[in-house]
């Protein structure tokens, strides 16, 4: 039988979160339980659930007490026996707390964490309070001025900085890293908002002494810095930053060194990157990436239009977003694509491997379904390999050069298996996870019975004969002549229909402003009519109804309760 050393034991407690948790693990074996008696901190999240009465009745040894949280009181007696505390990543918000201006409670921190929760709520208005504090961690661009004090502390060892370049220019500017060369800094560089390109010219790295750098963002000052991969918790604490999750940003001023750059890439296997703010005096008309072996890549905010940007072919993922070049991206085989104010020439969309499509361009797409160029403002969607396809009717043309028909309708052809339907005349269309919405369908004989739809919510259509088989149905100022349907779940608003078909069970049919002719079910729950005209209902079965009697002329139910 294999078992573990207690230090990997210990490992393990201090990320268990509940005492339902540390309960279970105690009845594991002996060594689990030896472990609970001797670990020397409690476990990093148990402060977020339970007092520190029970945790310290649980644990007889602890010598630091790591907190994510404080309850509205902290009375002193109660770390009377714990020399150390540990402040970690503040969830606490709401509470009110005063044992930050105390000197018995901060005299006990050792290692301090400032996100912004704790910069909200804290102003640290006696850092000399903080005689034991060695370690500090800045995880947001917080009060300055509090930090400042904290940096002066004679105690202090390590200091991690996580900021932006324009934030260690502010504090630089306040305080001489050098005076103080007793504390190893460690500063990691990430990008809130763009980058002052002035401020590239002021900092001389070289003069941080005891200054270690890392970066995600790479410009002429920090190419040459180490990189630093993303840790799992600082999505979770750094605000306002990499919501995409990129591995590195590239900033405009050294795309002239990609061969650096794809060194940088490939040592560390880095796969996301972002690209910004190419404005108009970029030098040079062309942007070649083809060497740069990455598979997900995002460019926001180029100004200069004369200006080409070639993708790699390995490319997997591509977002453009506030675009005014021109980008070529012919060679790739994407699965993802999402284009956002592109106003560069003309693109090709290629669909053999594409999953996730989002488009909202002014500029001409040119949609190719296997190698062939579809017609004019066709689009194909096929359900076997897309889950996401988006079109804004507000700006888009597809396939269509110099389109200046303000309705901008498109046609669709939806494939699943080897069958296909095709939708004419939309205006706004929208495909996720199985769920559509789309306006603006007229006059046609459509068949989506076996289509795998969760959920379709049509507006402003006209059909002669819809056949539906999903979860939810949605329809809004539509007409029909012949309406079928199976579903759980129907919502009719502002609907004139001749023939509407309900098969199976429908737990709930809602209808409002309806006028129809003839509505035959098999069974309904619940069914609803508001300011609703129906000529005939026949049914087997409708277990409940909401409406006024007489706004149905005559009802034919076998069973109605």
């Amino acid at each position: 039988m294999v078992h573990l050393e207690n230090i990997f034991l210990k490992n393990v407690l201090l990320y268990l979160p509940t005492l339902k948790d540390i309960g279970k693990f105690a009845q594991i074996c002996k060594s689990c339980e030896e472990v609970i008696n001797t670990i020397y901190v409690n476990p990093y999240n148990l402060t977020l659930y339970q007092s520190f009465d029970k945790i310290i009745r649980i644990f007889p040894n602890l010598q630091t007490l790591y907190l994510r949280r404080c309850p509205e009181k902290l009375y002193k007696i109660s770390t009377n026996n714990i020399p150390l505390i540990e402040i970690g990543r503040w969830s606490e918000i709401s509470k009110p707390t005063k044992v930050f201006d105390t000197k018995w409670f901060c005299s006990k921190i050792r290692k301090l964490r400032i996100n912004i929760n704790f910069s909200i709520k804290f102003e640290l208005k006696h850092p000399e309070y903080f005689t034991q504090l060695q370690e500090l961690i800045i995880l947001n661009d917080i009060n300055l001025n509090t930090t400042i004090k904290l940096f002066k502390l004679s105690s202090l060892k390590k200091v991690i900085i996580f900021c932006s370049i324009n934030k260690l220019y502010e504090i630089s500017e306040l305080f001489n890293f050098n005076q103080n060369k007793q504390i190893n800094f460690i500063i990691i560089l990430y990008q809130n908002g763009f980058t002052n390109n002035n401020l590239l010219n002021q900092i001389d790295y070289n003069e941080f002494i005891n200054c270690t750098f890392y970066t995600r963002i790479f410009n002429k000052s920090t190419i040459n810095f180490p990189y630093l991969p993303l840790l799992p918790y600082e999505p979770e604490i750094l605000m306002n930053f990499n919501n995409n999750n990129y591995d590195i940003i590239i900033e405009s001023n050294i795309l002239d060194k990609i061969n650096q750059i794809n060194e940088i890439v490939l040592k560390n296997n880095i796969q996301k990157v972002l690209i910004e703010n190419i404005l108009n005096d970029f030098e040079g008309t062309k942007i070649d990436l083809t060497t740069l072996y990455i598979e997900f890549l995002s460019i926001i905010e180029i100004k200069k239009q004369n200006l080409n940007i070639i993708f790699p072919p390995n490319l997997k993922s591509l977002t453009i977003k506030y675009c005014d070049a021109s980008i070529d991206i012919s060679k790739c085989h994407l699965t993802n694509l999402i284009l956002n104010n592109y106003q560069g020439k003309s693109i090709e969309i290629h669909d053999e491997n594409l999953e996730k499509v989002k488009v909202n361009s002014k500029q001409e797409v040119k949609w190719y379904h296997n190698g062939t160029l579809l017609k004019q403002n066709e689009i194909y969607l096929d359900m076997n390999k897309i889950s996401l396809l988006s079109i804004d009717y507000y700006d888009n043309f597809i396939n269509n050069r110099n389109n200046n028909n303000n309705t901008k309708l498109q046609t669709f052809i939806f494939k699943y298996n080897d069958k296909e339907t095709i939708l004419s005349n939309i205006q706004l269309f929208n495909f996720k996870d199985n769920n559509i919405v789309f306006w603006n369908c007229k006059g046609q004989e459509v068949d989506l019975s076996e289509f795998p739809f969760h959920s379709i919510e049509l507006q402003n259509c006209e059909f002669k004969y819809l056949n539906i088989k999903c979860n939810s149905i949605s329809l809004q100022n539509c007409q029909l002549i012949n309406l079928k349907v199976k579903c759980n779940s129907i919502n009719l608003n502002n609907i004139k229909c001749n023939i509407l078909t309900l098969d199976g069970v429908c737990d709930r049919s809602h209808l409002y402003n309806c006028k129809i002719n003839t509505f035959t079910c098999d069974i309904i729950r619940y069914l609803t009519y508001t300011n609703s005209q129906i000529n005939v209902i026949n049914a087997n079965e409708i277990k409940s109804t909401s409406g006024p009697k007489t706004n149905v002329k005559i009802w034919n139910i076998k069973n109605l309760n």
